[in-house]
């Protein structure tokens, strides 16, 4: 259902010299914090945060953060019940949408949610259906005049199938679909226009293995297409974008491809692919090495057309925050690597006139905090 809109105000940026952007590292929260993505407020990022309140429960906030890396106001969102955000993504003339579960009090079942947050801060609707069982967004894009395009997973069937979904720009649920087999699947990016979208994410297959999947539909919830790729390791797409040519890219993981040491033992890869809207495929990338796995998480065009690659580097427990800029056909450019803590993982990216933002988490002694890196369009 929709609600009244809520006003949810930041804390106020004083001053009226502007701040000049620079590189930085930052991490903030208490423990439990992570990013979900972030979305341009002058002069820098609002940041959308899954965080635990005092009672140890997952509410949403917003962090609002400065060029320099100030944290200049947060805010939770008042939602009632225990909030699983899964992504913040940008819309159009301002603000954004952040997407997850909401687990109603006195509820026990996962309940889909579209928050819509407007330029100013504000709760502009809240979408939630109260349907049996779990449903849970995982991401969402806008769609030109189609509004927005949800993807993520039902639990209706007893095991996990992809849901899709299109909500108008009033915050009403136009349809749903669900789609799945005698395994799971799971929707975990979503991009497209007026005319329909596509979704990528994982299903596995029968010998435990995952594979990449994708699925087409039109701008009314019909499946126009599906296919699936992977080889003899798991292999998952995690981002989609529709770029300007109208051509898709995905990004992930992939255990099956890429380069393999002298007893052809392979690393996780970094993994792109591009597609026409009807799913033919136009190249292929894994990116990596034998020394450390690599995985990406969050995808974005740049400006000139490149693609900026948001993810993690290194081994297990041990990992860094990741960046990499590669050619509009996914030939690397360059890789860069941050050292937050323990384990650091980059799960949001956006590029703006000073340069890349990315959101994500970092773990350490001190427990688990929002981490948000600013850099220069060469990654420093």
């Amino acid at each position: 259902m929709r609600s009244p809109a809520l006003s949810v105000a930041l804390l106020c940026i004083l001053g009226t010299s502007p701040v000049r952007s620079q590189s930085f590292e930052t991490r903030w929260g208490t423990a439990g914090s992570l990013g979900l993505g972030a979305v341009a407020q002058a002069p820098g990022m609002v940041v959308g945060v899954s965080a635990l309140n005092a009672d140890h429960e997952r509410t949403a906030t917003l962090v609002a953060m400065n060029g320099t890396g100030q944290v200049t106001g947060s805010v939770p969102l008042p939602l009632a019940g225990r909030v699983f955000g899964q992504a913040f993504v940008p819309a159009s003339g301002g603000g954004g949408y952040l997407v997850g579960s909401i687990i109603p009090d006195g509820g026990d079942d996962h309940d889909l949610l579209v928050v819509r947050i407007t330029a100013q801060n504000a709760v502009q609707w809240v979408l939630t259906e109260a349907a049996p069982y779990d449903q849970q967004v995982m991401d969402a894009a806008e769609g030109g005049g189609a509004g927005l395009y949800i993807t993520g997973i039902d639990n209706t069937s007893g095991s996990h199938d992809v849901l899709l979904g299109r909500v108008s720009s009033a915050g009403a649920l136009l349809w749903t679909t669900v789609e799945g087999g005698p395994l799971d699947e799971e929707g975990l990016g979503v991009a497209g226009d007026a005319s329909g979208a596509l979704v990528t994410g994982r299903q596995m297959n029968f010998s435990g293995e995952s594979d990449a999947f994708y699925i087409g539909v039109d701008a009314t919830g019909n499946v126009l297409w599906a296919s699936s790729w992977g080889g003899v390791a798991n292999d998952v797409g995690r981002a989609l974008i529709r770029r300007s040519n109208g051509t898709y890219v995905m990004a992930g993981t992939t255990g099956s491809y890429g380069s393999t040491d002298q007893l052809g033992r392979r690393k996780d890869h970094v993994w792109l692919m591009a597609l026409e809207s009807d799913g033919d495929t136009l190249w292929t990338r894994a990116i990596g090495d034998t020394v450390d796995a690599r995985g990406a998480f969050a995808l974005v065009e740049a400006v000139n057309g490149d693609l900026l690659v948001a993810g993690e580097v290194g081994l297990d427990h041990s990992t860094d925050a990741m960046l990499i800029r590669c050619t509009s056909l996914g030939a690397p450019v360059w890789e860069r690597r941050y050292d937050a803590g323990q384990e650091e993982q980059l799960t949001g990216i956006r590029e703006d006139a000073s340069g890349i933002w990315a959101v994500g988490r970092s773990f350490d002694a001190s427990g688990l905090q929002l981490l948000v890196v600013r850099k220069n369009a060469q990654g420093l």
